[in-house]
């Protein structure tokens, strides 16, 4: 059955040209394609290499804060973190606070593995950077990071 005859709102069409959620997602996914591939030899994808990186750069971190550091849900996280846990490149443990409480650390592994990693990751970014251009990308970062404080609790 041919959906030629559906009827198409004007304002669905007029939305897709302008809708930031639907370009947001749409960038992302192509960067994201780039430095998965690039990554491919480390066994790490993007979503796990960025997860690393803030553990390492946070020390032992609570799966909240690591959520947080993400803008991402605790069940995202949850399923980020358990091949990383399997492989052994970041260990879990109770806080000594408080015992409810994971904290999540880079291990040795982790540590060698995000070594051999950034390589890649830079070969990736500087692919990205060539592609969109130096000022592009500064404007993008710039962009992105005032938009990574926007929310639902954050209407304003």
């Amino acid at each position: 059955m041919s959906h030629d005859n559906t009827p198409k709102s004007d304002l669905a069409l007029q939305a897709i040209e302008v809708c930031l959620c639907f370009h947001t997602r749409k960038a992302s996914r192509a960067i994201t394609q780039i430095f998965d591939k690039l990554l491919a030899p480390t066994g790490l994808k993007a979503t796990q290499l960025s997860l690393l990186m803030v553990v390492n750069s946070r020390g032992p971190i609570r799966i909240g804060e690591l959520s947080d550091a993400l803008v991402s849900d605790s069940t995202t996280i949850s399923r980020t973190i358990k091949p990383l846990l399997k492989s052994g490149l970041i260990s879990q443990s109770p806080s000594p606070e408080d015992g409810r409480i994971k904290l999540i650390e880079l291990t040795v592994e982790g540590a060698v593995a995000l070594d051999h990693a950034l390589p890649l990751w830079q070969q990736a970014q500087s692919l990205v950077a060539k592609q969109l251009g130096g000022e592009t990308v500064q404007n993008m970062l710039t962009a992105l990071e005032k938009a990574s404080y926007l929310g639902p609790a954050n209407p304003d």
